[in-house]
């Protein structure tokens, strides 16, 4: 999580002495395992993570694992041109300059002001013995320059409570950002193996639809030579006619999945991507590390964590608002009826005050403002430990969901295999007259339902793993870490990890 704080702590520069509020992770009131409970065995041990917990996240890290280089231009293009991954960088942009405004207040507020005025008054009287002197007028110039400053002293801290707050907002939008980019770089990828399934699904129904045809076509020779029954034609042929009905709905289901990917890549959904011949294997260990790494990995946890780090410095901040409020106002300046003299040092002119001001009633505003803070403290601490929650059994789901679906994997090898060798020996049997059409039919059927389901269920294996990498927290490579964009209210750089992670600790 510290690692995530450093985007954010930029702002810290304009924030006076105001610092990120303490990690509030062993405040999770969640239940948490020691261990993961799942079955997952050959998907790594604790170990394989020793040192990584709590590294930046960046979601090239998993790809190496799926060892598919279409996929990893994919993510990139998506990562570069996804308009919702845009919006979600420009939050972070706008939480960042919130920050560095709220930090602003605990400085002085300095400003130079240039003035001048020209004023004619007109005057009227009576003179001794009553003669009247008539109407007189006379026009006076003054100009001035100043600079006025103003300064709240922030005795009490609650300035920088407030700066302290926001910079936790700043910290769970840099999260967010990398939350959003791990989940396009996953969705891409589930995106990518459903439109890569999608056309096979289309290649074996088409070839289904062709075996279903050609054994059309030879029962009907057989019928017009009196050796099958009208009934083994109709059979065949509705059979025929049901696969050409499913392969239009491949058809269908192909394009849809096409044109929802190329969404994903910023492109216009135009059927046009090339997809791949094939679905890969995974079969790389996955190192699921410790729940209690998960608080520190997962961006989503670490927003719920901020999200709470950041309401405790609003209670304080509400609390303080009871105390008085102290500050210092001054001026220093020329005033001069000649614009030529504004400068000389004689007609220097300052001013200094102090004030302090104690609230007395408000009509309940101040103590109703600690009550919400505090409720909505209570709220965060809620759902910080719902998030861990969730975030557990996705991690515990996904581990238990790559142990079946490796069994089923193997299930449906076999099944498919099984049934394409009953399916020849149907047909051989038919054609000698040992069987009926509908035990070929059968068998047919069987064998394309088997194939389809291997396909689909190499698919959710796949699926499976994409969402453990996202469930687990998305990098887990050990060599160098690429750099990182930082956001601050000054515009884009990119800092090293090292300079990076300096700045949250910035005084």
């Amino acid at each position: 999580m510290k690692r995530f704080c450093s985007t954010a702590a930029v702002a810290l520069v304009l924030g006076g002495c105001a610092t990120p509020p303490e990690s509030e992770v062993e405040q999770m009131p969640a239940p948490m395992s020691a261990t993961w409970t799942a079955e997952h065995e050959g998907l790594g041990t604790p170990e394989a993570v020793e040192g990584a917990a709590g590294e930046r996240i960046f979601p090239e890290g998993w790809l190496a694992d799926m060892d598919d280089p279409a996929l990893s231009a994919l993510v990139e293009e998506a990562l570069a041109n996804n308009f919702d991954l845009q919006a979600t960088a420009a939050r972070l942009q706008r939480a960042e300059a919130d920050a560095a405004m709220a930090g602003a207040n605990a400085w002085p507020q300095l400003n130079a002001g240039f003035g001048g005025n020209r004023r004619k008054n007109n005057l009227s009287g009576t003179g001794l013995g009553g003669l009247g002197l008539g109407n007189t007028s006379y026009q006076s110039d003054n100009y001035n320059l100043a600079f006025d400053l103003s300064w709240e002293l922030d005795i009490w801290g609650k300035v920088r409570d407030g700066a302290s707050a926001a910079l936790a907002d700043a910290q769970a939008a840099a999260a967010t950002l990398q939350g959003a980019r791990l989940s396009l770089a996953a969705q891409t990828g589930k995106a990518w193996y459903n439109a890569v399934e999608a056309q096979l699904q289309v290649e074996l129904a088409q070839e289904t639809f062709d075996s279903f045809s050609q054994t059309a076509e030879v029962i009907q020779r057989r019928f017009e030579r009196g050796v099958s029954p009208a009934l083994d034609l109709r059979l065949a042929r509705a059979q025929a006619a049901m696969a050409g009905a499913n392969l239009e709905l491949r058809l269908q289901s192909r394009d849809v999945a096409v044109r929802s990917l190329e969404v994903l890549l910023g492109r216009y959904p135009a059927n046009e991507l090339e997809l791949a011949q094939n679905l890969p294997t995974v079969n790389t260990p996955v190192p699921a590390g410790l729940p209690s790494e998960l608080l520190e990995r997962r961006p989503d946890l670490i927003v719920a964590e901020r999200n709470l780090a950041a309401s405790g410095k609003r209670v304080s901040e509400a609390r303080k608002a009871m105390l008085p409020s102290i500050s210092l106002t001054g001026s220093y300046g020329y005033s001069s009826a000649q614009l030529g003299e504004l400068l000389s040092g004689s007609f220097s002119v300052w001013s200094l005050a102090g004030n302090a001001v104690q609230p007395i009633f408000q009509g309940r505003k101040i103590s109703a403002n600690i009550e919400r803070t505090k409720a909505i403290a209570v709220q965060s601490l809620a759902e910080y430990g719902q998030a861990a929650l969730d975030a557990f059994a996705e991690v515990e789901n996904a581990l238990q969901s790559e142990a079946y679906l490796v069994r089923q994997v193997e299930a449906f090898q076999a099944a498919a295999h099984e049934n394409t060798g009953a399916e020849n020996s149907a047909w051989a049997s038919y054609q000698r007259g040992l069987t009926d059409i509908i035990t070929v039919l059968e068998s047919q059927r069987r064998a394309f339902t088997s194939k389809s389901d291997l396909l689909a269920t190499r698919n959710q294996r796949l699926q499976n793993r994409i969402n453990l990498y996202l469930a687990l927290g998305g990098n887990f490579g050990t060599g160098s870490v690429p750099e990182a964009e930082v956001i601050t209210p000054l515009g884009p750089r990119s800092l090293p990890l090292s300079e990076t992670a300096t700045l949250s600790k910035a005084p």
